[in-house]
């Protein structure tokens, strides 16, 4: 006789310690209740998409001060799991169904990065500055493919997205991607084991 957020409501279950994945059929008096308790939303664009399941509320959500971050579900509804492809479909579902409303590339850039680290509570990442781990990634603007888009740096994942593996990527200050190639496994070999694998699943 409740709907799901009054049900969890009444368990205890909002606040600043809590947040629900995709958040797509939150009524009005809903979002004022996550926006008012601090209970955060995952924000999984592309599963809503694959699934038919609807479009999350996001410029309401960010005009009312929810927390959101940026997701990409698990692999059995996204396929990709790519969180710069997400990035990209977010800013494009919400141009679509917002027009001006709707974030803009930078504002998704944030989202998923200090918007997710408070979903998760976390205030040791998010944002380069001292005091926080040292996760970052960095992509090459000198090649072919950016040239003339890469105008608005702050924006151009959002607007114009960015295809393939990244340059180089750190994780708590240690290099784990050097030249677009993992630097703690053999790609090759992970690749043959892993087909392997699945051809083995897939003859049983």
């Amino acid at each position: 006789g409740k709907r799901p957020l009054a049900y969890m409501e009444d368990l205890g279950w909002v606040g600043p310690d809590v947040w629900y994945a995709h958040g797509i059929h939150f009524n009005d008096e809903e979002l004022k209740l996550l926006a008012d308790t601090g209970t955060g939303v995952a924000h999984c664009p592309i599963s809503n998409m694959k699934l038919s399941s609807g479009v999350c509320r996001l410029p309401e959500m960010l005009e009312l001060g929810v927390p959101v971050g940026l997701a990409v579900d698990g692999s059995a509804s996204n396929d990709g799991s790519n969180l710069l492809e997400e990035l990209r479909a977010a800013y494009l579902l919400h141009r679509l169904c917002s027009s001006e409303k709707a974030p803009s590339g930078y504002d998704l850039l944030k989202i998923a990065t200090r918007g997710s680290a408070r979903v998760l509570g976390r205030a040791d990442i998010g944002s380069l500055e001292p005091g926080k781990a040292g996760d970052l990634f960095m992509i090459r603007r000198d090649r072919l493919e950016l040239v003339g888009a890469d105008l608005d740096v702050k924006s151009m994942l959002g607007t114009v997205g960015f295809k393939g593996p990244v340059d180089a990527t750190v994780v708590n200050g240690r290099v784990v991607v050097k030249d677009s190639r993992l630097t703690g496994i053999d790609e090759e070999k992970a690749v043959r084991e892993a087909r392997a694998c699945c051809q083995a699943y897939l003859n049983r």
